[in-house]
């Protein structure tokens, strides 16, 4: 079984929104297969979870001041301040034989298929879902509160999810997921870099004092801390395919955009993906093919 793997390059946050949705449409209209996309940001932005409230969770002057871009995503989940790392979309058919019904259920398999590729890279990446932690946590109560407030619970990175993919107890990949019209889309980050100063200072917090606190909590890391040396993206988007292979027993063929997708992401980004009303008022429903 042959599924699409497409290594792309930089585009703007809202470009890659955009070419996600793209994707999503053609792939239920059956005219691509499933696919895995790697891709990057330039300049550096800030997604925001479908759900979440811009204006209340991020910092916008502060994302201004530092040539920082804010979209919001169609899928759920907390804000992720994507720079240094490798991001991926996974598109797929809700229905497929190869991925489950379940929502957590599809995280697991995915989040397999990372942890298989990572070992390429010498990394003895682990899959542990939160109710093991809470239960078998000395400071569950701790952890509980910590997840309870307000001021860090909006960024990705900050608290334990669900089939979460982490290194000696520190989170590496952030995911979040939505499915529309039978289509699955799954978006994740790898961090290949982790800049605490600038990942803190995009968001909003009560006082100096808490982001600060907060700041030292904080518990991920990055592909760079955990094997002393550097490692760029097309290193990555190499190794990362032959774990996605093994996990899903397909062969990813390389390709690219066909040309309906290039015409679809360039409507979706102008009058959806790059607008005020989506990103700040999470409006344009009426654009949103998937709708």
């Amino acid at each position: 079984m042959k599924w699409r793997l497409i290594k792309d390059s930089y585009h703007t946050g809202f470009m890659n929104m955009a070419i996600d949705e793209a994707i999503m449409i053609a792939h239920r209209e059956g005219l691509v297969p499933p696919t895995i996309r790697f891709y990057q940001w330039s300049p550096p932005a800030v997604s925001l979870g479908y759900f979440q409230d811009l204006k209340k969770e991020i910092d916008v002057d502060a994302c201004k001041n530092l040539g920082i871009d804010i979209v919001r995503r169609p899928t759920g989940g907390k804000a992720v301040l994507h720079d240094k790392e490798l991001t991926y979309s996974f598109i797929i058919k809700e229905n497929h034989p190869l991925v489950n019904d379940s929502i957590l259920e599809t995280y697991k398999k995915i989040s397999g298929g990372i942890i298989r590729g990572l070992s390429y890279l010498g990394i003895t990446a682990e899959l542990v879902p939160l109710r093991e932690k809470l239960k078998n946590s000395s400071s569950g109560n701790e952890i509980k509160s910590k997840i309870s407030h307000s001021d860090i619970k909006s960024i990705c990175f900050s608290v334990p999810s669900q089939y979460e993919v982490q290194v000696e107890g520190k989170k590496i990949v952030g995911s979040a997921q939505v499915r529309k019209r039978e289509i699955v889309l799954q978006h994740g980050s790898l961090l290949i870099e982790l800049e605490k100063d600038k990942l803190f200072s995009v968001f909003n917090f009560p006082s100096v004092q808490i982001r600060e606190r907060h700041k030292i909590r904080f518990k991920a890391t990055s592909l760079e801390e955990i094997l002393k040396k550097k490692i760029n993206f097309s290193e990555l988007s190499e190794i990362l395919p032959r774990g996605f292979e093994e996990e899903f027993g397909v062969k990813l063929t390389e390709g690219k955009l066909t040309e309906q997708e290039e015409k679809i992401s360039k409507e979706l980004f102008e009058n959806k993906y790059s607008t005020y009303e989506w990103n700040y008022e999470r409006k344009n429903h009426q654009l949103d093919p998937q709708k």
